[in-house]
Parts: structure tokens; C-alpha cells; sequence
């Protein structure tokens, strides 16, 4: 570190190699590296297919789950664990900690680590002394950590110096967060109006995956979860950020991208294999998530 300016990209310590390496080996689609912030640096990512992670955090690293819900299974002290990662999600990993990861499929997030300088002094001005210890929090509901986060990035994107000290400014607040919440923020488990447990949330999303191609509906799913339709949606949207037609439509899309990877395979028959009415219906949804037609998409995939 050299005058709270950090490395190019965000590092850890491959436990296995015993050398630093990036925390994701692709590049970033957003960095803050040699914008010119201190006290922090962040990193949006897009990956297919995580590799695996046996590696530990140097410093405050926190990040926030942005894409479709994703299962990953996650040790730090103990054996793995299997836990679902859904919109809006936080995690948070104190400098120190090790942690193993396994995962597969599509995600995206941002990652962002602070400078522990920061983070000792707002934990010594909250406390009176360095606390040691503690342990790593996943998938936190934390709205203002969700929002810092954002708003962080969003500033990133920027070039303009009050976006600099915008971003610092909730750096420093999110560290003061982190130094007086630390043992305090609880998963998304411990709260009764917090959305589905894991269990229920599983099972529906086992349910979704393995009919893509049905009609599916809200009573189904609602049975999968054990609850009342009124209730499952509401507690559904609560954990994935998007209400069970948006989410069933986001996972019938992101199927068809792998499909479309495939030349055999006529647009016309895919639409109609994920459930879509026809090729038309089809192209309106695959065009505002990705912002091309279905046909575009494959000539750029496959070039």
C-alpha cells in the first residue's frame, strides 16, 4: 500500500501455493484501480462457472451478490456447507480469515476490500481497542451495506472529483458500519420476515430448474415451499429481489443463452422448449434482458 492507494487488483492468499493471487482471475467489467481513491478498492465481476477457492482474506473484504440466486458450498472453520446466495446479499470477511468455496454457474457481484488501516481505527474509535476474532458473516440482509456498495461502484463509473469523495466518504462509513455491527449482523435465517429458509427456498428453485420447459405456476411453486401462494410470493420476492414470474423468465432467458451457443438448434424450437408461446415472444423477452435478439446474441457467441 503506499499513500492509501492499493494494488491494481483486489488479492488474497492462495492458501494452497501460499502466494497472493486475485481473488477472480478474469478481469473486472468495473475497477477503482488507478482512478485515483483511497482508502478502498472494488471490483464488479461477471464469471461463468467460479473456479474453486482455498484462500485468505488480507483484508476487510466485503462483497454483494447482484445476479440470479446461485448455490455455493463455503467452509471457513468446519466442514463445507451448502448455502444459497440470492440479490442483494452481503458477505463479509474480516482480515484473516480463511475460506474454501465451491460453485458452479452464472454470477455476478462486486467485491471490495478496505484499507485495514481504516478499518482498525474506526473499530478502535468505536470500541477503544482492536477486536480479533471475528467470525465470517454470509448472505446478510444489510441494507445499508447493499446500498454503500452500490452507490460505491456507481461512483466508480464516474470520473468527476465529487464522485471521488462521494465514494471515500461511504468507504468510511462503511467501515464505521463494519467496526460497530460486526458482531452484531446475523444471517438472513435469524429473522421472521426475512423470506424463505434455505430449505424452502431450495427446493423451489430445484422445482423451477428442472421444469423449464412447463407452465409453471404460482400454486406449484407455492407447494414446493409448503405455503399459501399470497405468502409464498411475498416471502419469495423478499429473498430473491424479483417476484416468481420474474424470476422463472430470468432462468427460462439464461438457459436460452446456453442453447443458443449450439448451431443445431433453430430459435423457433428453443422458444418453444423453455415454454415461450412462440419465436416472437421469445425475441421481446430475450431482447430487454440483454439488450439483442436471440439471433444477434448467437452470431456474436459463436464468432
Amino acid at each position: 500500500m503506499n499513500n492509501g492507494r492499493m494494488s491494481e487488483r483486489l488479492m488474497v492468499v492462495d492458501l494452497k501455493a501460499g502466494m497472493k493471487r486475485p481473488v477472480v482471475d478474469e478481469a473486472p467489467v468495473v475497477s477503482s484501480a488507478n482512478r485515483g481513491f483511497k482508502g478502498f478498492l472494488l471490483e464488479r465481476h461477471r464469471v461463468r462457472d467460479p473456479e474453486n477457492l482455498d484462500v485468505a482474506a488480507e483484508q476487510t473484504m466485503i462483497g454483494l451478490h447482484l445476479s440470479d440466486p446461485i448455490k455455493v458450498e463455503i467452509k471457513s472453520d468446519g466442514p463445507f456447507r451448502e448455502r444459497t446466495f440470492c440479490p442483494g446479499d452481503v458477505l463479509v470477511f474480516p482480515a484473516g480469515t480463511q475460506y474454501s468455496a465451491r460453485c458452479r454457474g452464472s454470477a455476478e457481484f462486486i467485491i471490495m476490500t478496505l484499507d485495514q488501516r481504516l478499518v482498525n481505527d474506526a473499530v478502535t474509535s468505536v470500541h477503544g481497542k482492536e477486536l480479533g476474532g471475528r467470525p465470517i458473516n454470509w448472505g446478510l440482509r444489510d441494507p445499508f451495506m447493499k446500498e454503500a456498495l452500490s452507490g460505491i461502484c456507481s461512483a466508480v463509473g464516474n470520473s468527476r472529483e465529487v464522485d471521488h469523495l462521494y465514494a471515500e466518504s461511504l468507504a468510511n462509513s462503511l467501515a464505521m458500519h463494519v467496526a460497530r455491527n460486526g458482531e452484531k449482523i446475523t444471517g438472513r435465517d435469524n429473522g421472521s420476515d426475512r423470506g424463505l429458509g434455505r430449505s424452502q427456498l431450495d427446493r423451489v428453485l430445484e422445482f423451477i430448474n428442472n421444469t423449464p420447459h412447463r407452465d409453471i405456476n404460482l400454486n406449484a411453486m407455492a407447494a414446493a415451499a409448503g405455503l399459501s401462494p399470497f405468502h409464498f410470493s411475498r416471502m419469495f420476492k423478499l429473498s430473491t429481489g424479483l417476484s416468481p414470474h420474474q424470476y422463472v423468465l430470468r432462468r427460462r432467458i439464461e438457459l436460452a443463452t446456453e442453447l443458443l451457443r449450439k448451431r443445431e438448434l433453430e430459435i423457433s424450437r428453443i422458444a418453444l422448449d423453455l415454454g415461450f408461446a412462440d419465436q416472437s415472444h421469445f425475441t421481446m423477452h430475450f431482447k430487454r434482458q440483454h439488450g439483442m435478439g436471440p439471433a444477434t446474441y448467437r452470431r456474436r457467441a459463436i464468432a
